[in-house]
C-alpha cells in the first residue's frame, strides 16, 4: 500500500449533512451508509408525517441533527419513528427504574400498560398527534376516572416527551395541550384522621401487634410516608428524634422521595413510648420487621391485624395515608403556619402541602365564626 493509498484509509470519513426529500405526505432524509460487505450504499429515513406539529422543514430540523448527527458518529440512531411501545418499553422506563424512586417507576410501567400501550403503542414518537391523546384522554373520562387519574395519565406520557426533547429525540411536545372533552366527576376530598381517631385507634391496636400500634403512629405523630417507616432501622431513633435515610418498597431498599425528604423529625408522645416498648422486644436492625427481620410488609399488616380490628371496632380504616393528612391539618390548624406542616412532611414547597395534605378544622372553623359574630353583635358605639 502506497502513502496515498494509506492516507485515504486513515482519513476520518467526510460529515454528512443528508439529503432532504419532501413529500405531499412527509419529510425524509437520505444518506450513505457502508454495509457488511464494505459497499457504499444509500439509506433513506422519515423524519415525521406532516402535521400541525411539523409543518415545514424548520419544524424538523432537530430531528435531522439527530439522524446525522448519530450516523457521522457511528453509533444507534434514535429517529423518532420509534414506536411509542418501542420507545417506553425499551428506553423510557428503563431510564426510571434506574432513575426515579421505585414506587413512581412502577407507577409509571402500570399507567402505560393500562391508559395508554392499546390506543398509542403502535404510533411513531413524531406522529402522536394532540387530538390522538386527547381523544384517549377522553375515552378514560367518559368511562369515569376523574380529574386526577385523568392528570396522573396526562402527565406521565407528557414526561415521555420531556425525556424525549432532552435526548435531542423528538423537538415538540404533542400531549401538553391535550385535554379531556367531557365534564368529570369532582375529585373527591382527601381522608384524614383526626387525633382522637388516631388514639382510639392505638388504644385498640396495641394490645393486639405492638407493630401496627408503632406503624400507625409513624404514619400520624411522625407524618411518615409507608415505606418511610419500613426503612426505619433502630439506629436511626435517637429517642428524641427519627432521621429518615431509606425506603422500602416491596422488597426494594431505596432512596427517599425527594432530597428534602432525608430528614430528621421529632419524636412526641404517644409515639416515644410505643417506640420504647418496642425496642425492648428487638432492638436491632428494622424498627418494622418480619420474624425473619426483614421489613415488615405493611399491607400485610393492615389485612391481618388492623383493617379487621378497625371494622370490628365500628372505626373507618382509610389506610396510613389518611395519617400524614391528618397531622398536617392538625399542626396548621394549630400552630396557624402552614410551613410547619410542610416542615414535619419535609414538602419543598407548602402548596403541595396546602392542596393534597391540609384541610379546614371544623372546631376552629366554629370558634372564628363565633368570635367575628360576637364582633358583628357588638353595640355600635363600642366597635373601634
Amino acid at each position: 500500500m502506497d502513502i496515498l493509498q494509506l492516507d485515504r484509509h486513515n482519513r476520518l470519513p467526510k460529515k454528512q449533512k443528508g439529503q432532504r426529500i419532501e413529500t405531499p405526505t412527509s419529510f425524509f432524509i437520505r444518506y450513505y451508509y457502508t454495509d457488511e460487505d464494505g459497499k457504499r450504499k444509500q439509506k433513506a429515513v422519515k423524519l415525521a408525517d406532516k402535521s400541525d406539529l411539523y409543518r415545514s422543514w424548520v419544524d424538523v430540523e432537530t430531528l435531522i441533527a439527530q439522524v446525522m448527527d448519530g450516523i457521522n458518529a457511528q453509533t444507534e440512531v434514535l429517529t423518532g419513528q420509534q414506536t411509542l411501545s418501542e420507545f417506553i418499553e425499551g428506553h423510557y422506563l428503563p431510564w426510571c427504574r434506574a432513575n426515579k424512586a421505585a414506587p413512581t417507576a412502577n407507577g409509571y410501567d402500570r399507567i402505560w400498560q393500562r391508559c395508554w400501550k392499546a390506543h398509542v403503542g403502535g404510533i411513531a414518537l413524531t406522529n402522536l398527534q394532540t387530538a390522538q391523546v386527547t381523544a384517549v384522554l377522553t375515552h378514560h373520562a367518559k368511562a369515569g376516572l376523574g380529574s386526577r387519574s385523568l392528570s396522573h395519565i396526562k402527565w406521565m406520557l407528557s414526561g415521555v416527551y420531556v425525556y424525549a426533547i432532552s435526548a435531542g429525540i423528538v423537538p415538540k411536545n404533542p400531549v401538553l395541550e391535550a385535554k379531556w372533552l367531557v365534564k368529570v366527576a369532582r375529585p373527591q376530598k382527601q381522608t384524614e384522621y383526626s387525633l382522637e381517631q388516631v388514639l382510639a385507634m392505638l388504644r385498640i391496636l396495641e394490645p393486639l401487634d405492638l407493630r401496627a400500634a408503632v406503624a400507625v403512629a409513624l404514619c400520624y405523630f411522625a407524618a411518615l410516608r409507608p415505606a418511610e417507616a419500613r426503612g426505619l432501622h433502630w439506629a436511626d431513633y435517637t429517642g428524641s428524634e427519627l432521621t429518615i435515610k431509606r425506603t422500602v418498597w416491596r422488597d426494594k431498599v431505596g432512596e427517599t422521595k425527594t432530597e428534602g425528604s432525608a430528614a430528621s423529625v421529632q419524636v412526641i408522645e404517644p409515639l416515644r413510648s410505643l417506640l420504647e416498648k418496642l425496642r425492648a422486644q428487638s432492638a436491632e436492625g428494622y424498627i418494622l420487621q418480619s420474624s425473619t427481620g426483614k421489613p415488615l410488609s405493611l399491607d400485610s399488616l393492615n389485612c391481618r391485624v388492623i383493617a379487621p380490628a378497625m371494622e370490628k371496632a365500628g372505626i373507618v380504616w382509610r389506610g396510613y395515608y389518611a395519617g400524614r393528612r391528618g397531622i398536617s391539618s392538625l399542626l396548621t390548624d394549630s400552630s396557624g403556619n402552614i410551613q410547619n406542616a410542610t416542615g414535619i412532611l419535609r414538602h419543598s414547597n407548602s402548596g403541595t402541602t396546602a392542596r393534597h395534605y391540609t384541610q379546614p378544622q371544623k372546631r376552629s372553623m366554629e370558634a372564628a365564626m363565633k368570635a367575628i359574630e360576637e364582633m358583628a353583635t357588638k353595640p355600635e358605639e363600642t366597635i373601634e
